[in-house]
């Protein structure tokens, strides 16, 4: 097919050739309007001609390389394409602490005048070694006999710990206390800061009765029998906990036991019954089974059984 297509435009340029040198010669140099459009006619067919014959360029081929680079993208020179986590330039990450682990929890209870010992340890979280110019200082609040200053006693490299202690003791007076120490650096840079928190107060009391009252509303008793007499008792505790018990009396009969449940420190009055079938001398008292394993009492009294 395109052979064909050469050898028409060819025949077509040949012949318009032939035209045109005819009237050139037929006619004198002045070229007419008609030999113009001619001309022009010829030129168009070379240019086609000259286009047609060029090999067409390859499906793969790639384009033309160019210096130019795409505006939206930034090359590797670009100092905003750095490591989104790095550090700035401008941060200090010679200097830093962090918390690992301590010894007496916050709120942990001491009575007055009571020593112990506070314990932080801590990594050395930056760059720089800590040298034997750091210290560790008091900075706010209750320093509870606490040193002042004190200076590491070996270097802690990058990533090591190190166990600050300070010795201390609780204050004289109930309440809560709170002292803050500070690490610095040897060139005055302040590091992270750790406190102690302390509440001095009267220990807790361990659950216990404390006391057991009977009442009688009177030691000698007439009355119609068989008849009842009901003996009362007061029980006090130390401290909230369950109270287990049970009556014991004359007349030996089983009785079951019974409980009573504390919220805190108080007294609870309790009643027992007695069955009274004849004159004579009668007795009450309590077993507490828990917390105390304890028997309470007797109380004493005399029924006088009138007609």
């Amino acid at each position: 097919m395109k052979t064909k297509r050469h050898q028409l435009l060819f025949l077509l340029a040949f012949l318009l050739f032939i035209s045109l040198a005819c009237r050139v010669s037929l006619k004198d140099s002045q070229p007419s309007e008609e030999d113009i459009k001619t001309e022009l006619t010829l030129q168009a067919l070379q240019k086609t001609q000259t286009a047609a014959a060029a090999p067409p360029p390859e499906a793969n081929e790639a384009p033309p390389e160019t210096d130019e680079t795409p505006p939206d993208e930034a090359s590797p020179d670009d100092p905003g394409a750095g490591d989104a986590d790095a550090p700035d330039d401008d941060e200090d990450t010679c200097n830093q602490s962090k918390f690992v682990s301590e010894t007496i929890p916050d709120g942990s209870v001491y009575q007055s005048g009571d020593t112990f010992t506070k314990t932080w340890v801590i990594r050395n979280n930056g760059t720089c070694d800590w040298t034997t110019d750091y210290r560790f200082v008091f900075e706010e609040g209750d320093q509870m006999n606490g040193l002042s200053s004190m200076k590491l006693d070996h270097v802690v490299e990058p990533g090591d710990t190190y166990s600050f202690e300070i010795d201390l003791t609780a204050p004289a007076s109930n309440g809560n206390y709170t002292g803050v120490w500070r690490i610095k650096s040897d060139d005055g840079d302040n590091l992270g800061k750790y406190w102690v928190e302390i509440t001095v107060g009267p220990p807790p009391s361990a659950f216990a009765v404390t006391s057991v009252t009977f009442y009688m509303p009177h030691a000698w008793i007439d009355m119609a029998c068989p008849g009842n007499v009901v003996v009362s008792s007061e029980i006090t505790t130390s401290a909230a906990g369950v109270v287990s018990f049970k009556w014991e009396d004359t007349n030996a009969c089983p009785l079951p036991t019974k409980s009573l449940n504390f919220t805190g420190a108080g007294s609870k009055i309790i009643q027992h019954t007695m069955n009274i079938t004849s004159t004579g001398d009668y007795w009450a008292k309590i077993y507490i089974d828990n917390p105390n394993h304890q028997y309470f009492g007797p109380i004493n009294f005399h029924a006088n059984c009138t007609p």
